[in-house]
């Protein structure tokens, strides 16, 4: 017998062996029903009670002794069906909880949002942000550390940008101009003298219709502040086209 099933409707694990070995036994004591179901003679009176009120069990008093029934297995059906209907009681709340959610977001106007990201994983993050915004980016002072941070991960995450047809434009130093990470498809470069690079080797990137992202310099791992304003956006994409007129 699959006893998945009746996990499903609801019941514990210890819940379908008291009831298998009541329903099997017919009226019993607790004691039988323990020793039946393989279960601890305290805990089965717990479980009993538990079926009890969910209407699974039933008991007689006899010469003052509790004697124990199953219910009738056509109960069980009405487990679903009040499981069913709980469930939809429950999607209506959170709906209308949602769409009380939405009108608060609605009401908030937030002209700056500011994000840190650490960590490898904060690096996957950001650059599968990049692929979700589905457009053409642009990079100021590409270090070509990511191939440090993920090697595979990162062949990988180009194979998927250039499926997309997402370019990228890649304003590099003199010093990284050969790293095999420049060669991907979809990829423009130019290399700038060093005085118009980034501060401390940061790099930036900028890309979807809001997003500014500065990868802060650290030697084996990632930290980076992701920034979202449209203007902010708008005024590093003009700059980054100053610098790319000016680049070779």
């Amino acid at each position: 017998m699959d006893e998945h099933i009746l996990r499903e409707a609801g019941l514990t694990r210890g819940e379908v062996k008291v009831f298998l070995a009541l329903f099997k036994s017919g009226s019993s004591l607790a004691s039988e029903i323990s020793r039946k179901a393989g279960v601890e003679r305290s805990r089965t009176y717990s479980l009993l009670h538990s079926l009890i009120q969910k209407g699974l069990a039933s008991y007689v008093i006899k010469e003052n002794r509790k004697y124990f029934h199953a219910a009738e297995s056509g109960k069980l059906v009405d487990l679903i069906q009040e499981k069913r209907e709980r469930l939809q009681e429950q999607e209506e709340e959170m709906r209308s909880f949602v769409d009380e959610l939405k009108k608060l977001k609605t009401n908030e106007k937030i002209d700056l949002d500011v994000e840190v990201y650490r960590g490898i994983e904060g690096f996957k993050t950001v650059l599968n942000d990049i692929l979700k915004e589905r457009k053409d980016y642009y990079l100021v002072g590409y270090t070509a550390k990511s191939t440090e941070l993920a090697k595979y991960w990162y062949a990988h995450w180009n194979s998927k940008r250039v499926k997309l047809k997402i370019k990228r434009f890649l304003l590099i130093p003199k010093s990284v101009e050969k790293k095999a990470a420049l060669k991907y498809p979809l990829t423009d470069v130019r290399c700038l003298p060093r005085q118009y690079l980034s501060p401390a080797s940061a790099s930036t990137v900028i890309y979807g219709t809001d997003k500014v992202l500065v990868f802060l310099p650290m030697e084996k791992d990632f930290a980076g502040i992701l920034i979202k304003n449209k203007e902010i956006h708008a005024s590093y994409k003009d700059f980054f086209d100053i610098l790319w007129k000016q680049a070779k």
